[in-house]
C-alpha cells in the first residue's frame, strides 16, 4: 500500500506544463467472509497521449488470509498468499472508429497468468449508436506450490489420460465479445453484450479431497469448458430530481450444465455538484454442475454416465446457490470540501457492500475506499 501510494506522489510531482490530461486512482478493497480474508490495494492511471490515444495502467497486490483446507493449508490451518498483477493497455482514435491493445499479467506462489487482448469500437448514427468487439487470449501455469509440506506434489494435468503428471499444468483461455449501445431519447440509453469464452487445460483445485464412499479422492474437472453469457442493461436519468435509474439482467451458460440469473437495479442520485449517492440491490441464482456432490457413492447410477468421466468436486462455485448483494457508494468531489489546485477536482468514494451467500463460503462484507487524482502534464 505504501508503495502504491508513494507512485502517486511521483506521478503528480512529475507534472511539467500542462499539455495533456490523466488521472490516477488509489482504491484499496477489504473483503471479509467466513474462512477469507482479501485485502487488495490497487493503482489505476490514465494517461492522454498525444490528441488521438489514451494509456492506461494498472497495478493490484492481493493478500489472502484463508483457512480453507481447499487452499493448501495443512489441518486447515490460516495462511497467507500474495498476488501480484500489472496490466497496460492503450486506444487510438481513428475518426469514428477506436482500436487498442490489453496485456496483463499477474503471478502467485502456485498461478501464473499472462493475457494478450484487442478490441475494437466504432460510433454510428452521429455516435448514438456504439458497437465494439474484441477477444484475447490468457496463457495460463497452475502448480500446487502452496502445499505444505517437504516437497512439492504433482498434479494429474490429464486426469482421465495416463502419464499426465506433473510439477505444473497448463490452462489456455480464449475469450471474445461484442456489445452495442443506443441511444433512445434524450435521456435514456440501452446497451447489450455478449462473452464468450473457451477454457482447455487444466481447471480442477490441486489441493482439494473429496468425499467419496470409499475414502477421499482428489478433485477433478473437465478438461474443456465453454462459457457463455448474454447481458442487457437500460439507463435513464430524471432531471426534474437528478436521480439515475440503471437496471441490468445477465444470463450465463456453460457445457458444464451451470446456469445463472443475475437481475440488478442501481439508483444513482445526484446531491449538489460536489456529491453523488448510490444503492445497488443484485441477485444470483445459478444451477450446480453435472458432476457436482457433496458426498460421492459409486453405486450411484449416475457416475457410471459416460458424460461425467470420472470427475469430483465439492466446490461451492459448482453448486448451486442463490446470493444477494447489497451496496451503497458515496461520491464527493474536493470542492466539497474547499480543496483548491489538483485536490479541487480530486474524488473521494466509498463503497460498502453485504453479499448474502447460501453456500457454505458464508456471506461477506465488502469495503472499498478511493482517491482519483486528475492532473496535466
Amino acid at each position: 500500500m505504501r508503495t502504491l501510494g508513494l507512485a502517486v506522489v511521483s506521478l503528480l510531482a512529475a507534472a511539467g506544463a500542462a499539455r495533456a490530461d490523466g488521472s490516477v486512482t488509489l482504491r484499496t478493497v477489504y473483503y471479509k467472509e467466513t474462512a477469507t480474508r482479501v485485502e487488495q490495494p490497487m493503482l489505476d492511471s490514465m494517461f492522454d497521449v498525444g490528441t488521438h490515444g489514451l494509456l492506461t495502467a494498472h497495478l493490484l497486490v492481493d493478500a489472502i488470509t484463508s483457512a480453507s483446507a481447499g487452499s493448501g493449508a495443512a489441518n486447515a490451518a490460516a495462511f497467507t498468499e500474495h498476488r501480484y498483477e500489472g496490466a497496460a493497455g492503450y486506444l487510438h482514435q481513428l475518426d469514428h472508429l477506436r482500436l487498442g491493445g490489453d496485456f496483463k499479467y499477474s503471478t502467485e506462489s502456485d498461478y501464473r497468468s499472462v493475457y494478450f487482448g484487442g478490441r475494437a469500437e466504432l460510433d454510428l448514427a452521429q455516435k448514438n449508436l456504439v458497437l465494439a468487439g474484441g477477444g484475447g487470449v490468457s496463457l495460463d501455469r497452475v502448480s500446487a506450490a502452496a502445499a505444505q509440506g517437504p516437497s512439492m506434489p504433482t498434479i494429474n494435468c490429464r486426469p482421465n489420460e495416463s502419464g499426465s503428471a506433473s510439477d505444473h499444468c497448463g490452462l489456455h483461455v480464449f475469450s471474445g465479445f461484442v456489445s452495442a449501445s443506443q441511444i433512445v431519447s434524450r435521456h435514456g440509453l440501452v446497451a447489450v453484450t455478449y462473452d464468450i469464452a473457451r477454457l482447455d487445460g487444466y481447471q480442477a483445485n490441486p489441493y482439494r479431497l473429496v468425499v467419496t464412499n470409499t475414502g477421499f479422492a482428489p478433485e477433478t474437472h473437465p478438461d474443456e469448458r465453454l462459457r457463455q453469457d448474454v447481458a442487457v442493461s437500460a439507463r435513464y436519468y430524471l432531471p426534474a430530481t437528478e436521480t439515475t435509474l440503471i437496471g441490468a439482467y445477465r444470463f450465463y451458460f456453460d457445457n458444464w450444465d451451470v446456469h445463472a440469473h443475475t437481475p440488478e437495479l442501481r439508483i444513482v442520485q445526484q446531491a449538489g455538484a460536489n456529491v453523488d449517492a448510490s444503492l445497488r440491490l443484485r441477485y444470483y441464482r445459478q444451477s450446480k454442475s453435472f458432476f457436482f456432490a457433496d458426498r460421492y457413492d459409486s453405486t450411484d447410477p449416475a457416475m457410471n454416465n459416460p458424460a461425467f468421466k470420472g470427475n469430483l468436486t465439492d466446490d461451492p462455485k459448482m453448486s448451486a446457490f442463490t446470493g444477494q448483494t447489497v451496496e451503497a457508494k458515496l461520491g464527493v468531489l474536493g470542492d466539497a470540501f474547499g480543496a483548491g489546485g489538483t485536490w479541487a477536482g480530486a474524488r473521494f468514494e466509498g463503497i460498502l457492500e453485504y453479499v448474502i451467500q447460501n453456500n457454505r463460503f458464508g456471506n461477506a462484507l465488502v469495503a472499498q475506499f478511493a482517491i482519483t487524482l486528475p492532473f496535466a502534464y
